[in-house]
């Protein structure tokens, strides 16, 4: 295997000058003239070389070699390589002795070496150097393998200096090209290399020292074995400005490095083994200071004091990288996030294109190269500063994180070790971060625990600005959390959890309409939270509130605070953010809470608190088909207390409510607003008990409100454009009962989509109608108060018949409860009959009469073909009636004798024969109504003089047989 260049070029130049002392020896003390004049011509002659030979000096007593000024040229005739002078002291005689060549002293002057990169040509690397040399490195014949291998030349200098000495390198190439390096200037280059051999296995110690770039001290020491290149040593570098390599980071960055250097230093190895020479780095710290980082415009956007790489090792055969630390101190970074979640720092990165595969690797021929493994055991990051100005909410916001501290542990090319991760900082100046977990590189893993203290809720104001019509004034955040975050190997998110608890304090939220508090929570306690980002579920524990208050207010036009909360946003209709998250609450509690609840479309003003509010809502979802569980009590106006209870699933398209509120002993003077708006009337006195049954079904509101007024008292009457004219006065008197009680039941409906919906202007006209039903169907009313039938005021007879039957009797009695309990009521009775299927009903029964007259005993048409007296005396009467038999009836209308047809024919002549006047129905109209007033009276017990029977007109027009009721005052 052939050895690098470098070690190649060196020990040529060591033959060359070998051959150079050989030659120059034989002639040393005849020929430096002849030496300096035409050994130029042969070099340029046989081999090309362009060289400018200085005066030989040549002493004889003490033995030395000066060689003056001398120069290798390009083909420009400029200085390639070149040095001021070089000094030779020999040791003749032991040189002759060992066959070696051997030196006392060998001192080169201000050498310089002009090294330029050339373009390369079919992927090979060329410099003006080994161009220069190439017809002289060609001539020397390639060893043999059949040959033995003979020992090389023995070379010892007892010593060896370099002084003065400086290396040039520019890179003639575009700075784009692949591998370009800025010009590098070696300066006030010195090397030392005491008792120097070429002895096989001898390492030769040396010490250089120089300057890089006129500012940045180099040193090396160590030993160097010359024929091999095997050695080791120390290497150092101080204070290297890095502004002049910005083209190497041009391809790939738009980044200025305004200031900054680096100074390393480092132990190396190189050791020749059975796949060459090998190397190995030790010891090795990498220095970076004083770093600013500028946009091309010039604009800062990082910099920051020292970043420092510790213990780093090397080694080139086992391609393995260590690092024991790399610390970064007070860095300073400035980034903007615009409105479209775009980071500006992304910017900076230029896209690259995709590497053309090789013909090797197209046709799939090509071995991949062996892949470096690497670890850094810690990383720190001190005194940190994150600058973030971002524009989410559609304005620029400065956010800022200082004093960020961060350490993480080992880090490799083992991408899936989890390595642990500290940070600590302070966002804004007020509020605490701090993690505690670990980090896994690939795939991406972060796990730990997050706490934050101190949160200042109002900087939430400018993201719901243009959301919700509120100001968040005040409120405290602090938050207790584990975070659960993972990708699979082909970086879709795999996991992403979040569980724990936060708390808020004194959370202060106004209504930006009239800047009045909306919402007000001394004390949130959140806890058992956990969040599931890929099944989108949300699972809270329990949720405490603590002296809550909150605010829902109708405004003059009626519409509700609430209804405003949420601004419209243009532009945004039909589109959609992907499926809500599934909520679970386990339970939600309330402590010492208060809702104040104002009506201001009424003149005067209605406000209500329901103070003392404490209970809890249990099972709370969004999931259909799911309800919470409600339990709150409370006290209205500090006295009455309230009680709500049910369930309810808010949270879906279509919403559910099903609860149950109870108020008791409400003072009625505090709903004078309502009733002088919807009644007319301003209340003197009172006291309201309700129980409230509402359901919601979509958007489809249904309401049962059983309601108790104790004592009510109209006040005076007050004019309102929206108040009905209705008699309130009977109307109090036909609902309150004998202790001054009033029961209703009022149901209302309604449809929440409807642009004038409001329930309480729906509640306020089903009480309105509920009053005027109660002066124009007292009956309906009574019957709704007392669980009875809708038709009291009606009680159907059966035809021809004045007997109260069971279920009229029944019917009555409800109706007798009821005026036994409004004392102030009195009650008309008038009998009706049916006209027109009663009067045949009367002469039939006139019929039965007649012949129970001729029988001696009563008579039944309806048993007429069991009972033959009945029949006997219907001949009779037949016979008395017309003149004729039955015999003559049949033979004229062709019937059997003695035939059921027969008998039915003659019932039917002698009814239609049978006078029944306009009397005779009126006074079944009459019985029936004395007979409800005797059942009232005898049997309910109903004061007869409340009872007033109405004198019955019969018509022809009448067609039902009834007793029809009315009430008065």
């Amino acid at each position: 295997m052939s050895k690098p260049l470098p070690v190649r070029l060196l020990r040529y130049l060591l033959y060359l000058c070998a051959a150079l002392l050989i030659a120059l020896s034989i002639l040393l003390w005849q020929a430096p003239g002849l030496t300096q004049r035409h050994l130029p011509g042969w070099l340029a002659k046989h081999y090309g070389l362009q060289l400018t030979l200085g005066k030989i000096e040549v002493a004889l007593r003490a033995p030395s070699l000066t060689i003056g000024p001398t120069a290798l040229l390009d083909e420009q005739q400029k200085p390639i390589l070149a040095f001021e002078q070089l000094h030779l002291v020999p040791k003749l005689k032991e040189s002759w002795q060992h066959k070696a060549i051997l030196l006392e002293e060998a001192v080169l002057t201000r050498p310089t070496l002009d090294l330029v990169r050339l373009e390369d040509k079919k992927g090979e690397v060329r410099f003006n150097l080994t161009e220069a040399l190439a017809p002289l490195l060609a001539s020397i014949p390639a060893s043999d393998p059949t040959q033995p291998v003979t020992e090389p030349l023995l070379v010892a200098i007892t010593r060896v200096a370099l002084a003065q000495g400086q290396i040039q390198y520019r890179d003639s190439r575009k700075n784009t090209s692949p591998g370009w390096v800025p010009p590098l200037t070696l300066g006030d280059l010195a090397l030392q290399l005491p008792e120097f051999s070429t002895e096989a296995t001898r390492s030769n110690p040396y010490r250089l020292s120089a300057t890089l770039n006129k500012k940045s001290p180099l040193k090396a020491e160590g030993e160097l074995d010359i024929m091999t290149g095997a050695g080791k040593g120390k290497i150092s570098l101080d204070k290297l400005a890095l502004a002049p390599f910005a083209p190497l980071w041009a391809p790939y960055l738009k980044v200025n490095l305004a200031k900054g250097d680096a100074s390393a230093v480092l132990d190396y190895r190189l050791v020749q083994g059975k796949q060459g020479l090998g190397w190995q780095l030790s010891k090795g710290k990498l220095v970076l200071n004083n770093w600013q980082l500028k946009r091309p415009k010039g604009a800062e956007f990082a910099r920051f004091n020292q970043l420092a790489l510790t213990g780093i090792r090397l080694d080139g055969n086992k391609q393995s990288l260590d690092v024991d630390a790399a610390s970064l101190k007070t860095p300073v970074i400035s980034a903007v996030l615009d409105d479209k979640q775009q980071l500006d720092l992304a910017d900076l990165l230029i896209t690259q294109p995709p590497a053309k595969a090789s013909k090797q690797q197209q046709t799939g021929k090509s071995k991949a190269a062996a892949p470096w493994r690497w670890q850094l055991k810690q990383a720190r990051i001190s005194g940190g500063n994150l600058k973030l100005t971002e524009s989410s909410s559609g304005k620029p916001l400065a956010r800022e994180l200082t004093g960020l501290e961060l350490t993480l542990g080992a880090l490799g090319s083992a991408t899936d070790q989890p390595s642990p991760l500290t940070l600590n900082s302070t966002l804004n100046q007020q509020s605490q971060l701090n993690f505690e977990g670990s980090l896994t590189p690939a795939p991406f893993a972060l796990h730990g625990d997050i706490k934050q203290q101190g949160l200042p809720l109002a900087w939430a104001q400018p993201y719901l600005q243009d959301l919700l019509r509120i100001k968040v004034q005040d409120g405290l955040l602090t938050s207790h959390t584990k975070l659960a975050l993972a990708t699979d190997n082909k970086g879709a998110l795999s996991r992403l959890e979040v569980t724990g608890g936060f708390d808020v304090d004194k959370l202060y939220v106004l209504d930006r309409a009239d800047n009045q508090r909306l919402l007000q929570i001394e004390r949130l306690q959140l806890s058992g939270l956990r969040y599931d980002g890929l099944s989108q579920q949300l699972k809270i524990g329990d949720i405490l509130l603590r002296q809550p208050f909150a605010r829902i207010e109708i405004n003059e036009e009626g519409i509700t605070n609430v209804q405003q909360l949420l601004l419209p946003r243009p532009g945004n209709k039909g589109t959609s953010g992907g499926p809500a998250p599934r909520i679970l609450i386990d339970q939600m509690r309330t402590e010492q809470g208060n809702l104040r609840f104002a009506d201001r479309s009424l003149s005067p003003e209605f406000v209500v608190d329901i103070a003392s509010l404490a209970g809890q809502s249990r099972h709370i979802s969004n999931i259909p088909g799911q309800r919470s569980e409600l339990a709150f009590n409370g006290k209205v106006d500090r006295y009455a207390p309230v009680t709500i209870r049910g369930g309810t699933n808010l949270l879906i398209d279509d919403p559910v409510l099903d609860v149950a509120v109870a108020f008791t002993n409400l003072e009625l003077t505090t709903f004078t607003p309502y009733s002088s708006t919807y009644a007319g009337y301003a209340i003197d006195k009172g006291q309201l008990s309700m129980k409230l049954n509402y359901k919601l079904q979509g958007n489809r509101l249904e309401g049962d409100n059983d309601i108790t007024i104790k004592k009510l008292q109209l006040g005076e009457k007050i004019k309102s454009e929206q108040a009905k004219d209705l008699p309130l006065g009977l109307a109090i008197a036909l609902l309150s009962d004998s202790s001054g009680v009033i029961k209703m039941n009022l149901k209302v409906k309604g449809d929440l989509d409807q642009p004038n919906f409001s329930l309480g202007n729906i509640f306020w006209d089903v009480l309105g109608n509920t009053l005027t039903k109660a002066i124009t169907s007292p009956f309906s009313l009574l019957a709704s108060l007392t669980g009875g039938t809708k038709d009291l005021d009606e009680l159907p007879f059966l035809a021809g018949d004045p007997s109260l039957t069971p279920s009229q009797q029944t019917k009555l009695g409800k109706l007798a409860q009821a005026l036994k309990e409004r004392p102030k009521l009195s009650m008309n009775i008038r009998g009706k009959v049916n006209f027109n299927e009663e009067r045949p009903i009367l002469q039939r029964q006139k019929l039965e009469r007649v012949l129970a007259k001729i029988t001696g005993s009563p008579a039944d048409l309806a048993q007429l073909e069991q009972d033959p007296p009945l029949q006997a005396a219907l001949g009779e009467a037949y016979e008395a009636k017309f003149k004729e038999d039955l015999g003559d009836l049949a033979d004229r209308l062709k019937l059997p004798k003695q035939s059921p047809a027969l008998r039915a024919q003659a019932v039917l002549l002698l009814r239609d024969q049978q006078l029944i006047t306009a009397k005779s129905l009126r006074n079944l109209a009459m019985r029936r109504a004395q007979n409800t007033k005797e059942f009232l009276v005898d049997t309910q017990g109903i004061a007869p003089e409340r009872l007033f029977v109405l004198d019955s007109q019969v018509k022809e027009t009448d067609k039902e047989a009834k007793v029809v009721l009315t009430l008065d005052n």
